[in-house]
């Protein structure tokens, strides 16, 4: 199968609507910035002017407007994904506008938008090759309930990592290519044609995001790109056996670790919720401990933008290695685990100012 035949000029046309409608949000932020601005204030804010966080009205725009050049099942896939994102995209977008939704309402949204996306699929995880854990899962509630938490922690992870320009949207490009590629290997059509519009709808909205910075996804969009995701992920070894459920775990084995790690740390820090926001991200370390240093002349917003080139070869190595082995699971298994020894080794190093497996002291500087 030759990949060039499976795409068409109607799969580039939506990611021409979301850089347009990007650009439209841009100059007219005059008029909507008062509720759209992403202001200075917080402990994860790192732009140096306001800029509009409202990029999800573009990437939905776009998804939507996709949804209506194609046809088929590709069209039917992209639909059915587009009305069980409402709700996550809804809350993001709400929380945009007012920033009042709560961190637990978001997750929960998300949580729905699984639930609800099983209803119109039938599709879920069912198995994750580990005999206990998939005894359980053999009972509908307890799959279903399992796929809705896998989904509302992979939607919140991409919102976790949205700190810098290009970060997360240059991650989702990354993920949504190693879910095309190894698509296209095992044979799954729609599947490729899919993940393509997906990387065109992500790549109209890095060119306005990065490297300038003009507009940011925002929640609406992170989380709307972050259920979608999750949800491809399930999608794939669901549709096809011979696929690992561990692949797309490894695929998205970056967002998930910055998750699962953020929960940890802030869970041991006394007095400190584990939803709560701070500034001891693996990126914002990067930022502050190495790209400050190796840009030192540089401009502000440019050492923004070049921090996410520090992290963007860790989802490239983690899919690499999942596009060539997506069907070894113990292979899998065992690179999720390395990925997660080499986080915590790179995490240590700039927090502790040495390689070590285990803090010394606790040091939050």
């Amino acid at each position: 199968m030759n990949i060039t035949e499976l795409l068409n000029i109607s799969q580039f046309t939506p990611g021409i609507i979301t850089a347009l409608l990007s650009v439209l949000l841009v100059v007219t932020k005059r008029w909507h910035g008062k509720h759209s601005f992403d202001h200075l204030d917080g402990v994860q804010k790192f732009h140096s002017t306001p800029t509009p966080r409202v990029g999800g009205i573009a990437i939905i725009s776009g998804l939507i407007a996709a949804y209506m050049l194609t046809s088929g099942p590709v069209s039917k896939n992209l639909g059915l994904i587009l009305i069980a994102g409402i709700p996550a995209f809804a809350a993001g977008l709400i929380e945009d506008f007012t920033k009042r939704v709560g961190i637990r309402e978001r997750l929960l949204a998300t949580m729905f938008s699984g639930i609800l996306a099983w209803w119109l699929t039938g599709y879920s995880l069912n198995h994750i090759h580990i005999a206990p854990i998939d005894y359980f899962l053999a009972y509908f509630p307890v799959r279903l309930v399992f796929t809705a938490f896998a989904v509302g922690g992979v939607a919140n992870s991409i919102n976790i990592i949205d700190g810098f320009n290009g970060l997360a949207v240059g991650t989702i490009i990354i993920c949504f290519t190693a879910f095309g590629l190894i698509a296209w290997q095992v044979g799954d059509v729609e599947l490729v044609q899919l993940c393509f519009i997906l990387v065109s709808v992500s790549a109209g909205f890095l060119v306005v995001n990065f490297p300038f910075g003009k507009i940011f996804m925002g929640d609406g969009g992170a989380y709307l790109f972050g259920f979608i995701l999750a949800w491809v992920a399930v999608m794939l070894p669901f549709r096809n056996s011979n696929v690992s459920v561990w692949a797309p775990l490894l695929v998205c084995a970056y967002p998930v670790l910055e998750t699962g790690f953020s929960m940890w740390r802030r869970h041991h820090r006394s007095g400190q919720h584990p939803g709560q926001a701070d500034s001891l991200h693996l990126h914002s370390l990067i930022y502050c401990r190495v790209a400050r240093v190796v840009f030192c002349g540089a401009k502000p917003q440019l050492i923004n933008s070049l921090t996410s080139l520090f992290i963007w070869p860790i989802p490239l190595l983690c899919s690499l290695i999942a596009v060539f082995w997506f069907s070894n699971t113990m292979v899998m298994m065992i690179s999720f685990i390395v990925c997660a020894f080499v986080y915590r080794l790179i995490y240590l190093r700039l927090t502790q100012f040495v390689w070590c497996l285990w803090p010394a002291t606790i040091n939050h500087d």
